[in-house]
């Protein structure tokens, strides 16, 4: 009996976006929605770090986190470090994928990130690596 896996009992799958461009975020969160994803933004690590927190006290744990690195406040790159530091230990770590402006920049293996998406990305790659992420 192969029945057709639902997530009907299960939550939607949490796609955290952590970018301080508000039409991203947007454009993100409204293409993750279609997709049967559920979206929370912020707009900068500290930001992503309290929704974190919140999130866990509730048992909600982001499946991907999708990370802006170049960010007023807590950039990426300390979002990550606060992370593995306080998130490892306790909680099960999300997939992350970077998001850069520029190439040439840190790659996917010493960020110890799933994956480094360089702008301008089409949207519908992004949903495609998520996908592969959350059902590996």
């Amino acid at each position: 009996m192969n029945q057709p896996q639902h997530h009907s009992a299960d939550r939607q799958p949490v796609v955290l976006v952590v970018d301080d461009n508000p039409a991203i975020r947007d454009m993100v969160s409204w293409a993750l929605e279609l997709d049967g994803y559920e979206p929370a933004e912020a707009a900068e690590g500290q930001e992503a770090l309290d929704w974190m927190n919140n999130a866990a006290r509730e048992g909600r744990y982001p499946s991907v986190i999708l990370l802006d690195l170049a960010m007023p406040g807590m950039d990426g790159q300390a979002f990550l470090e606060r992370l593995h530091k306080q998130w490892q230990a306790l909680y099960p770590l999300p997939a992350i994928v970077v998001i850069t402006a520029g190439t040439g920049g840190p790659d996917a293996v010493s960020l110890g990130v799933e994956q480094v998406i360089v702008k301008p990305f089409h949207v519908r790659d992004l949903l495609d690596i998520i996908h592969q992420l959350i059902i590996k």
